[in-house]
């Protein structure tokens, strides 16, 4: 199979060059049970899973009964504790408990390769030649959108290393999230409509979907 070819721009959005990707990761099939099994292990993994509700023995009220047995008309009772009453225990309830579940790597890598490849085909892949916002100020990133047109869409940009005046100009923009490569994962991918990330970030993410490096973060 042939490279996929994709525009290279500069932050002006004038056409520079192409980019030659494997069609491995930027043109395989679409594969939406995939990406669903993943984006459910990624949040799955991100539920704090602290829900608690009390049992007979957690609860504090007093043990003794709350009236007597008979003459009052009333349905016995032996406690304020019981799941019956207003305020009581819960039976069974929910507890803390981890809801993190395990999904092979190999599934994790065609998810991504899926979605990827999807953003080829809609034309939502924008490559830079470089991407630096050197003022750190929401306005510049703002008109660097607007020239790529992006701008009044959601966009997931992606830079090879984490970069504090990239994040500090895109995080008051709402729809738009700056992630280096090694976070790059399938859910924020799908939660954005652009992908915009320069040229050695978009190969590097190519390399770590073709296992080329190791210790890159699987979510």
């Amino acid at each position: 199979m042939t490279s996929v070819q994709v525009a290279v721009k500069d932050m002006n959005g004038k056409e520079v060059g192409k980019l030659d990707l494997d069609p491995a990761v930027f043109a395989s099939e679409s594969d939406p049970s995939l990406v669903h099994a993943t984006v459910r292990w990624q949040r799955a993994k991100r539920r704090a899973g602290t829900h608690a509700a009390l049992s007979r023995g957690q609860m504090k009220h007093s043990d003794s009964k709350p009236h007597k047995q008979k003459g009052t008309g009333r349905a016995r009772a032996g406690s304020r504790n019981s799941p019956l009453w207003v305020g009581g225990a819960v039976i069974h309830g929910p507890q803390p408990r981890s809801y993190e579940f395990r999904l092979p790597k190999r599934t994790r890598r065609q998810a991504m390769a899926s979605v990827l490849s999807d953003k080829v085909r809609a034309n939502r892949l924008v490559v830079l030649d470089s991407l630096s916002i050197e003022s750190g100020k929401t306005k510049d990133m703002a008109a660097v959108l607007s020239k790529l047109g992006v701008d009044h869409k959601s966009a997931t940009i992606m830079l090879p290393e984490a970069e504090v005046n990239v994040w500090r100009s895109s995080r008051n923009i709402a729809g738009v999230k700056s992630l280096p490569v090694s976070g790059a994962n399938v859910y924020d991918l799908l939660n954005h409509h652009f992908l915009v990330g320069t040229k050695d970030a978009i190969l590097a993410l190519q390399d770590r979907v073709m296992q080329k490096k190791s210790g890159a973060s699987e979510e």
